[in-house]
């Protein structure tokens, strides 16, 4: 009888109570229409991004028709190790006819899985070139990412014939201009297929036991730090970028005509589709090939691209004393801390 009684007395209490909060519903307009402008933002960036990654992918031919859809998986053969790690020459089948080679190093000390960088090398150069003998103006940028405890992938791109130009070797001295001819009729681009080749690739490569697929990071040297930024800017996969050596604002070159050069679109245009990640650019402040003072006019319009993206802090503009070579210290430290 009590309950009864109870439920019977309840509307009668709340009715008691004082009136409801209420208030007029236009002191709510300018938070919906925040709500909606946020919302065009975004939208609007997407859409922005979305044109300029298109057009990027356009312009080199990203994909480069007739590769696989699922590389083969790689052949792997063991040349060597020391006391930092194993060192192996790995090909990776990724279209008809066409390897993507390289140097493949796995760390001693290191627990696995570990966290793959891919390190590329420069003009004139090979992966090789940027390992053994000192590294010349690579210094430690192989070796060094072996002994901070990251698997290692160096693969070869295209270039000039370099230290085999005296040796009787079959490359064409103008091989990237003669290759990108070649190629940009038939709907891609030297940059383009190398691209491709590396993306392709790094679907086998992050199968690897010893390798974190979710922890993978690109750095690279003069055209290898080109490289960085263009691979960068269509793989997400990429998590951190370092670019050395190879940070510019020259005009997209006109009529497709590139002579096999990384001139499709600006560096601030590339750091747009890197960012937000985390990027580092190195740049020598005595380096001869890359006028400082004009890296500091592209380094302006690349802040602000993360600034865009929200992101400011994610992009270190890096300048040290040097000229056109690699700096392990500030790379390692930027790694570390997002790697």
């Amino acid at each position: 009888m009590r309950f009864i009684l109870a439920v019977c007395l309840l509307p009668i209490a709340l009715s008691a109570q004082a009136p409801l909060f209420d208030e007029d519903l236009q002191l709510s307009r300018p938070f919906r229409e925040e709500n909606y402008n946020q919302f065009a933002k975004y939208a609007a960036g997407l859409e922005q991004h979305g044109a300029l990654q298109q057009r990027f992918r356009t312009m080199i031919g990203y994909p480069a028709p007739g590769f696989y859809e699922k590389a083969h998986a790689p052949r792997i053969e063991k040349i060597g190790e020391d006391e930092i790690g194993v060192y192996h020459r790995i090909w990776i089948a990724v279209a008809p006819g066409v390897d993507t080679y390289g140097l493949y190093i796995v760390p001693k000390k290191a627990k696995l899985p570990a966290p793959l960088v891919i390190s590329l090398h420069g003009g004139g150069g090979i992966p090789e070139s940027a390992l053994f003998h000192g590294g010349s103006n690579y210094h430690d940028q192989i070796r060094g990412a072996v002994q901070q405890g990251y698997v290692v992938w160096a693969p070869l791109f295209v270039m000039q014939p370099g230290a085999d130009k005296n040796k009787g070797t079959t490359v064409p001295a103008e091989i990237r201009k003669d290759l990108d001819a070649k190629l940009r009729p038939l709907g891609t681009s030297l940059m383009g297929m190398e691209t491709t080749k590396i993306t392709r690739a790094l679907d086998r490569i992050l199968e690897r036991p010893e390798v974190n697929a979710s922890r993978v990071a690109m750095i690279g040297l003069s055209y290898g730090g080109y490289y960085t930024l263009y691979i960068a800017a269509v793989e997400p996969r990429i998590k951190v970028a370092i670019a050395s050596c190879s940070f510019r604002n020259t005009p997209a070159a006109k009529d497709g005509v590139t002579e096999g050069r990384p001139v499709d679109i600006t560096s601030p245009d590339q750091v747009a589709l890197i960012a937000p990640r985390p990027l580092q650019i190195q740049v020598g402040v005595n380096d001869k090939l890359a006028p400082i003072d004009t890296v500091r006019e592209t380094a302006v319009l690349a802040k602000k691209k993360y600034a865009d993206a929200g992101k400011p802090e994610m992009l270190d503009y890096a300048e040290f004393e040097g000229g056109h070579e690699w700096k392990g210290d500030i790379a390692w430290k930027f790694l570390a801390k997002y790697l």
